[in-house]
């Protein structure tokens, strides 16, 4: 009997990347006594279903079926959450990105990887690929790129849905998977993993396994890097106190939060003094991520994905986290707080 595995992509209005995505899907091969029955998932976050078109031209002539669907309800999480339910039945599920590429390889690695090591979750790295007029800083920082952080066969507590296949057993379990506090923030990934590890599921890496993307010139500014520091830093604190509020929790992540604070002093000194540039930008993403983190304990986080939807003419939408007008953390945790705490995560023990 095959093992029957959805290969889960999430879009908004970016037709040439999907293309691009699932043409390197596509050519994806496999040993033909692999034993694994592959699909392909599509979940299309745009209410006008703008990706149709390049879904359907992908799908007529396919090696994998391609089953698609609109989310129309605008972020992140909802679309994650659309793909779940596509692959309830499915016995893995491999979370991609729409603006990444599959080098020759990739699934057969990260495949043969979870049959090798039976575990949860196996997750791989991303290879950034960037424009040829990067700013000189983005070559030796690895913001852009996870490769080479930990080796195979590593345990993590946690994990990103940029390349990472996660067993049945998982996303039956930890369920609902995406919290509507992340709708256009990011770290929904961050907090459905963290709830992983935390239910005692394995989370392995495997170095082999990588993922290529597109590293677009609007990622490349010193400003971005600012800001997704902030954010991932008050990504963080929230995803925690979603999960374990209370008066230790918030002791834990201020105490986390000055300490990165601290130790970017500490890197930018040595950056200083050694004239090592990886040391200054270690320095200003701790900076800036320890801010962020303590403005997530208040509930401040920067909505870098509601600038797109505005962008690409959506609206924006209330009742979430908003910039900082939004509820603060602790009621999110609270289920007479405010709506988004309706969400089952929010009561998590």
């Amino acid at each position: 009997m095959s093992i029957s595995v959805a290969i889960a992509v999430i879009t908004f209005r970016r037709p040439d990347l999907l293309k691009d995505l699932l043409d390197s899907l596509m050519s994806q091969e496999l040993p033909e006594d692999s034993g694994f029955a592959v699909r392909i998932v599509v979940v299309d976050n745009d209410a006008e279903g703008s990706a149709g078109e390049v879904i359907a031209a992908a799908a007529a002539d396919a090696k994998y079926p391609i089953e698609t669907a609109i989310e129309p309800e605008p972020g992140i999480p909802f679309a994650r959450e659309k793909s779940v339910q596509l692959a309830w039945d499915d016995d893995a599920l491999i979370f991609v990105d729409d603006d990444e590429v599959a080098p020759p390889g990739w699934l057969a690695t990260l495949l043969g990887a979870w049959e090798k090591t039976r575990a949860d979750v196996v997750t791989g790295p991303v290879q950034g690929i960037l424009p040829p007029d990067a700013p000189a800083w983005n070559r030796y920082s690895d913001v852009h790129s996870s490769m080479g952080k930990h080796a195979t066969g590593d345990l993590l507590n946690k994990a990103y849905t940029n390349n990472t296949l996660v067993a049945q057993r998982v996303y039956h379990s930890v369920t609902p998977a995406f919290h509507p506090a992340f709708r256009y923030t990011g770290s929904s990934d961050l907090h459905f993993f963290l709830r992983v590890n935390q239910a005692g599921y394995r989370i392995v890496w495997c170095e082999e396994a990588r993922i290529q993307e597109d590293v677009p010139a609007s990622r490349t500014t010193l400003r971005w890097l600012f800001r997704r520091a902030f954010r991932s830093g008050s990504g963080d604190t929230i995803s925690r106190l979603l999960i374990q509020p209370g008066a230790v929790s918030y002791l834990r992540v201020l105490a986390y939060a000055l300490a990165r604070i601290a130790s970017a002093f500490v890197y930018g000194l040595g950056g200083l003094v050694t004239f090592r540039k990886t040391y200054l930008l270690k320095a200003v993403r701790r900076f800036f991520s320890g801010v962020g983190s303590l403005a997530g304990i208040v509930g401040i986080n920067h909505d870098e994905y509601r600038e797109r939807h505005r962008a690409d003419g959506g609206d924006a939408v209330s009742g979430d986290l908003a910039g900082g007008a939004g509820a603060g953390a602790a009621e999110l945790a609270d289920p007479e707080g405010a709506p988004v705490a309706d969400h089952p995560d929010a009561r998590l023990p």
